[in-house]
């Protein structure tokens, strides 16, 4: 059964209802500019009245080009079970993470362009670069000034069947409509799934949520 993140969580509504419909992880931004950022008090609250019970979704904290030291205080602080580093960071910085706290887990994203299948060469290149400190690769679209969000797709065809000796998360674009056929070319480990399931920016549409956990569940 794949694994299903859902991202940009910004409330304890929205985050209370997608936690009974059966997903694995929640994503919160804790850094980037962006409408789906919450502050850290936010995530806490949220962090902690989701762990009560027997929940077992795992909680992940999403930064863009963070100081190491502001990304450890807020996985130390509010328990996080994978740190997502949307921005560009490189090997280093993930190896000097690592080096700092050797439990982390790494969710590293890399942007991919909309151009033919023979920049596949280029993916590999990189996901080999980073793959002896991230534990798992996610592959989401490039968009000039974006770090993840932009609720557009790329050509999956560019990473079909990928197996790169590490788990793949897809990103990009994601709702009910596509999923499945996103899944069955690429057949990653997990998705992660953000703006197409909203009303706006930050308010998750439940609805959509649940069709887009159906079709894959």
């Amino acid at each position: 059964m794949i694994w299903v993140k859902i991202c940009g969580i910004t409330n304890i509504e929205d985050a209370k209802s997608i936690s009974e419909l059966g997903v694995d992880a929640m994503g919160f931004v804790l850094s980037a500019d962006s409408p789906r950022r919450v502050e850290i008090i936010t995530a806490y609250r949220i962090i902690e009245a989701l762990r009560i019970g027997e929940n077992k979704i795992s909680m992940v904290g999403v930064f863009v080009n963070e100081e190491i030291r502001r990304v450890l205080n807020d996985y130390r602080s509010l328990r996080l079970d994978y740190i997502q580093l949307s921005g560009d960071e490189d090997r280093d910085y993930l190896k000097d993470l690592k080096e700092k706290a050797r439990d982390i887990k790494i969710i590293k994203s890399i942007r991919i362009k909309n151009k033919s299948e023979s920049c596949r060469a280029k993916i590999n290149k990189k996901v080999d670069k980073l793959k002896e400190y991230a534990d798992f690769i996610l592959m989401d679209s490039y968009r000039k000034g974006f770090y993840g969000g932009t609720g557009v797709s790329f050509n999956w065809d560019i990473i079909k069947d990928y197996d790169r000796e590490i788990p793949v998360i897809l990103s990009g674009g994601l709702d009910a409509e596509n999923v499945r056929q996103a899944v069955d070319i690429v057949k990653p480990f997990g998705v992660d799934a953000s703006s197409k399931l909203e009303i706006y920016p930050g308010k998750k549409d439940i609805d959509k949520v649940t069709k887009f956990i159906n079709v894959l569940k």
